[in-house]
């Protein structure tokens, strides 16, 4: 979790070493009021332009009553991926793979 602007940007070296090595991480920051993206708003930052080569599920949330659905819709498109994955590499879900 991270503030706007410099508080989100510091995050990008570590989603980036974390996209690199395939290691999962979920963050979430904040951003300037709605009515101000794009305004050169104090600590406004492209954090979603920033970080879109580097995530595999980037979203701006602008309006509260999307953030549980934007969560929810995250969560739910991760699991069927890993589900899918162990389901084609032979592995019973639920049960860790053998090593």
């Amino acid at each position: 979790i991270a503030t706007s602007g410099p508080g989100a940007t510091n995050l990008t070296t570590g989603l980036a070493t974390a996209n690199m090595d395939s290691v999962p991480v979920v963050a979430f920051t904040g951003q300037v009021a709605t009515h101000l993206v794009g305004n050169d708003a104090f600590q406004e930052a492209d954090t979603t332009g920033v970080t879109r080569s580097i995530t595999k599920y980037n979203y701006l949330v602008k309006d509260v009553k999307e953030l549980a659905g934007t969560i929810f819709a995250f969560f739910k498109r991760r699991f069927f991926a890993l589900l899918k994955k162990r389901i084609s590499l032979g592995l019973e879900p639920g049960h860790p793979p053998s090593i």
